[in-house]
């Protein structure tokens, strides 16, 4: 049976490493898609499908951090049984850390390398307003603010009714997840985020309490500097891959 949670753009035999994605909030797979032919031929890209997106469309979204990484578990245990480095930007930072949380506490490797991107870190409160539970026209409108998805989606009304299901179980999420317990990651993490973001340094340097090396790596653009300049946050992560890969020679 197919696994709708995990794409593969370039599946390998006997990848050396596997990189794991995840997307931001209402994100699908064309958010990592480009990098399959960027990445070094040893590594397998592997990027995570929520429900309600993609080929998991007709799934209904999950608007629940503890039920959404419970379900995804079981999908990916194979890729962390590996060697892995786990990216995520925005709130899939988020649900990355819960997922490498929840492997550990079962028995799993740390990644490799863990690179969160353009987010806050699991204990820092979303100070957000509840967006997802506005009005359609509002919500939308709202959407059009953050400047992550393009006008011709929003102002496509069919397109959006079809839509607004996922992107609010993932402003759900993203409002009402946060880790308050002491929990130690045995690897080193890069916090990457854009120099235009509203993402404060002393908010990026959170993250560090939760991983034995912290880096903070300030890009150009803004919030969505990952669709902004690709080529700059593959650039990052192709050092870091390079490095792991001599580790592991």
């Amino acid at each position: 049976m197919k696994n709708l949670w995990v794409v593969k753009p370039k599946p390998l035999i006997s990848p050396k490493i596997r990189l794991l994605c995840f997307a931001y909030a209402g994100g699908g797979t064309s958010v990592y898609h480009s990098w399959k032919d960027k990445l070094p031929n040893y590594v397998e890209l592997n990027i995570v499908q929520l429900p309600g997106r993609g080929t998991h469309f007709s799934q209904k979204p999950i608007d629940n951090m503890g039920n959404l990484v419970a379900d995804l578990m079981p999908n990916i245990e194979n890729i962390l049984q590996g060697k892995y480095i786990i990216f995520g930007h925005s709130l899939g930072s988020r649900i990355a850390f819960e997922v490498v949380r929840q492997a550990m506490l079962i028995g799993l490797s740390p990644p490799l390398h863990f690179f969160a991107s353009g987010s806050l870190s699991p204990g820092t409160v979303c100070t957000d307003k509840k967006l997802y539970d506005l009005p359609a026209d509002e919500f939308i409108k709202e959407l059009k603010e953050i400047n992550g998805t393009p006008d011709e989606v929003l102002s496509n009304k069919q397109f959006m009714e079809l839509l607004l299901p996922t992107i609010r179980a993932d402003f759900k999420i993203a409002a009402q997840y946060r880790f308050n317990d002491s929990f130690l990651i045995p690897s080193p993490i890069t916090v990457i985020s854009g120099k235009n973001d509203s993402l404060s340094i002393c908010k990026l340097q959170m993250w560090e309490k939760y991983f034995t090396k912290c880096k903070i790596i300030m890009c150009e653009g803004g919030h969505f500097f990952i669709d902004e300049y690709p080529d700059q946050v593959i650039s990052i992560v192709k050092e870091v891959v390079a490095l792991k890969a001599l580790d592991l020679a």
